[in-house]
């Protein structure tokens, strides 16, 4: 078993996945404090999906998987609040919530993704995932006008999961179940399994209404506090 690690944790509307950038503006005083803890440690945090609450103000309760954010780059601001740039590291799992105020703290467990030498067993696999999801990155694009472009897609399976668990656009319970797959292939296999879901959306909405606008995934930036 792995030996539990103690984590602040960040409840946002927002999935992090491992390998994958997450911009972070902060306003409210408790992040503030914790951030501020954070850059005098490792520099870590945990990103979890709000089950119930809200992200600025009062209380948020957090689904239990989460990723560890690393801070990659900060910009203090002059009115006290900074802008962070953080990468998606390790999945983990709350195993117990130690504190509450003024911001949240955890002990966890690190989740080490499960690919026993399934880089060549899933390589079909990848190879279709690729392509759909190439093909899904093109119906965005074009929906808004840009029929010119190169895509460069990951092969390595764990980095390819991921990546379709970011851009897809559906709804976070259904990127967060993503997350909590622990076997890398079964987590790109239900990741495809959107994925195509979604492409057939996309082309039939483009029949019924080609002049509608479908939004280009872009890293989300997320506002946590108000002035």
């Amino acid at each position: 078993m792995e030996p539990l690690v103690t984590l602040p944790l960040f409840p946002l509307h927002a999935v992090l996945f491992p390998g994958m950038p997450l911009p972070l503006h902060i306003f409210e005083e408790r992040y503030r404090q914790m951030m501020h803890m954070v850059l005098e440690q490792d520099r870590q945090f945990g990103v979890v999906l709000i089950r119930e609450g809200k992200e600025v103000g009062g209380p948020a309760v957090p689904y239990h998987w989460g990723t560890v954010a690393q801070i990659t780059a900060l910009q203090n601001r002059p009115d006290g609040s900074m802008n962070l740039w953080t990468i998606g590291e390790q999945r983990f799992r709350i195993v117990q919530i130690v504190q509450h105020e003024p911001f949240m703290v955890a002990k966890v467990m690190l989740l080490p993704d499960v690919c026993d030498g399934c880089e060549q067993r899933v390589l079909p696999l990848v190879h279709r995932a690729t392509d759909r999801l190439e093909q899904y990155v093109r119906l965005l694009f074009s929906a808004e006008g840009s029929k010119h472009f190169v895509i460069e897609l990951p092969n390595n399976p764990r980095v390819l999961a991921n990546t379709i668990g970011a851009i897809l656009q559906v709804p976070l319970i259904q990127k967060q179940k993503l997350l909590e797959i622990d076997d890398v292939v079964q987590r790109l296999e239900a990741g495809l399994a959107l994925l195509e879901e979604e492409i057939e959306r996309l082309l039939l909405k483009s029949v019924e209404q080609p002049a509608a606008t479908v939004h280009l995934f872009r890293p989300e930036e997320k506002v946590v506090s108000r002035n």
